[in-house]
């Protein structure tokens, strides 16, 4: 090996250089070797060498007793979208499917007395019937969103 105290900065990040390309270069060379010699391997036996990356590339079912490894997040599958289990009466573009942080016009409706059978009733009929405001004479209708999802289950009536 070479004394490089005798070199100076500028002269390593130069040699630095060099040695970088010439790893580069030789990685190269032996990749391309080694694919020619699976391309050749591979007519031998009668199957083109892309067919076989191609199997390889496709997930395949794990055998009986193989162990299999929990992939992380970044790369599961992405799943369906779970259906609707809760439908919000007073706003029927709101809905939940009973899995995960409750939403908030849920948690107003269950603790305004509302029952989960009301909710499962409107995710299952929401194209056949649509939400109506009772009549009250002390109260206007609501407007806002926020008041529209925390109104009582006894202040919505729903007409067929």
């Amino acid at each position: 090996m070479a004394d490089f105290t005798q070199y100076n900065l500028s002269q390593l990040k130069q040699l630095k250089a060099r040695v970088a390309k010439e790893i580069d270069k030789r990685e190269s060379e032996k990749k391309t070797v080694l694919l020619k010699q699976l391309r050749k391997l591979a007519r031998e036996e009668g199957i083109e060498l892309e067919e076989l990356l191609d199997m390889a590339a496709k997930p395949t079912a794990p055998s009986k007793g193989a162990k299999t490894t929990k992939q992380s997040p970044s790369f599961a599958p992405q799943r369906a979208a779970l259906p609707i289990k809760y439908r919000n009466p007073n706003n029927l573009s709101q809905g939940w499917s009973g899995r995960g942080r409750k939403p908030g016009w849920f948690e107003a409706w269950v603790n305004n007395g509302g029952s989960l059978d009301a909710l499962e009733n409107a995710a299952q009929s929401r194209a056949r019937k649509k939400p109506v405001a009772a009549p009250s004479s002390a109260a206007a209708p609501a407007t806002d969103k926020t008041e529209a999802s925390t109104a009582s289950p006894a202040d919505t009536l729903t007409v067929e």
